[in-house]
């Protein structure tokens, strides 16, 4: 469910994005992402286990009687709901863009690939009513194995086409994996990072371990275990994307990173390559789709003091509102920009925030008793809460 989550659209098109610029030249962003989200995702796994407490349950009640206390609840609830509204837009527009590559048969160099109406309209609307049923049947079991086989799809289109481009890979010298750390790839490094430590992942990871464990004790470890695994499969995925776009948009001319890593890849794969990337951008899609709206859920009715059960009303209200309004924006308009600005500056002031109670309530006796931080996950974890700070912040002037 965490890979599922943040490997989106978003991603995906930041990946190609930094291959097709810079080629790998940043993948020290992204490793450097996956070890923020590994241990940001440690702290609110271990959080909800020994507490068997909702995220969103744990920072209201450590924030009442505190001046920050209704900020943090009212920046969730933003956040994580109206800005998961926006987010759903492209993550339904993503898959249906993917949809429409996968069908394509390119009929020259010249090819746009740009997404038909009607294919892109009836991949948003399957793809939202499949969602809907989810949530409604409350099928939990269902849910997580639609991820398990999406996520399996989107490694089999992306690390598919990574195999196949190994040997142009290889002839490479050294020069091509130097870090790139100029001034004028800031935005893309703080993109590659920002898109993986997303703050709505840790509120949906915190109460998927809960509802999944009941006995904290032992499921401690294999929570842990599984969190990495499921994070570095996600971080090996994104690396594979920017070493695609760096391969495929070498020869190809087109407006966008994403037409020319797929012009490049229709010139040196003709009968399968951008069907493979259209198979992974449809995946991605379509996991962010079935993740946000339960994540929104799971966290705006822990703030508010609402039952978090899938089959209360007020999660159903809330993850339904989230979809619908995604699929209406996603129908209606190809890029929703007022919208997804608002939800990057509302996540921007919500992740620091987030983090530094998330440290918090992982070094408190009362909550966590022994398995609260000791020295060694301090010295780790410090150090990263600091990082997305600075980078949230960093992010919000961006967008100023």
């Amino acid at each position: 469910m965490v890979a599922a989550a943040f490997i989106g659209p978003g991603t995906v098109t930041t990946a190609i994005a930094a291959g097709v610029t810079t080629g790998a030249g940043l993948l020290w962003a992204v490793l450097l992402s996956i070890v923020a989200t590994v241990v940001l995702q440690e702290l609110a796994l271990r959080s909800a286990l020994v507490t068997q407490r909702d995220l969103a349950a744990l920072m209201r009640d450590l924030g009442q009687g505190h001046w920050w206390g209704a900020i943090v609840v009212t920046l969730i609830i933003i956040a994580l709901g109206v800005g998961n509204a926006a987010y759903q837009s492209g993550n339904l527009l993503g898959a249906g863009l993917g949809v429409n590559a996968a069908l394509s048969v390119a009929t020259g160099a010249q090819e746009s690939f740009a997404m038909s109406a009607d294919v892109g309209s009836a991949a948003i609307v399957l793809v939202s009513l499949f969602a809907a049923a989810l949530i409604l049947r409350n099928r939990y079991l269902w849910l997580e194995r639609s991820l398990v086989t999406l996520v399996a799809l989107m490694a089999l289109g992306f690390l598919g086409l990574a195999i196949v481009i190994l040997p142009t890979i290889a002839n490479n010298d050294l020069s091509f994996w130097v870090p790139q750390f100029d001034a004028s790839h800031a935005t893309l490094s703080l993109a590659l990072i920002g898109t993986t430590v997303v703050p709505y992942n840790l509120f949906l990871h915190a109460t998927a371990v809960r509802k999944r464990w009941q006995d904290n004790a032992a499921a401690l470890t294999a929570a842990r275990l599984e969190s990495f695994v499921s994070i570095l499969l996600g971080g090996v995925i994104t690396t594979a994307i920017v070493l695609i776009a760096t391969v495929a948009a070498a020869n190809a001319d087109a407006n966008t990173p994403l037409e020319r890593v797929m012009l490049g890849l229709e010139q040196r794969f003709p009968s399968y390559g951008v069907a493979m990337l259209g198979l992974g951008l449809f995946a991605a899609g379509f996991t962010s789709a079935l993740a946000a709206p339960v994540a929104a859920g799971w966290a705006v009715c822990g703030a508010l003091g609402w039952s978090t059960e899938r089959t209360s009303w007020g999660f159903r209200s809330v993850a339904l509102s989230v979809l619908a309004t995604g699929t209406a924006f996603a129908l209606v308009a190809t890029r929703p920009d007022v919208l997804i600005i608002g939800a990057q500056a509302t996540n921007g002031l919500l992740l620091p925030l987030v983090a530094w109670v998330l440290l918090a309530v992982a070094n408190s006796r009362r909550l966590l008793g022994g398995h609260r931080n000791d020295w060694v996950l301090n010295s780790v974890g410090i150090p990263v809460v600091c990082l997305v700070t600075v980078l949230a912040l960093r992010k919000l002037l961006m967008l100023l």
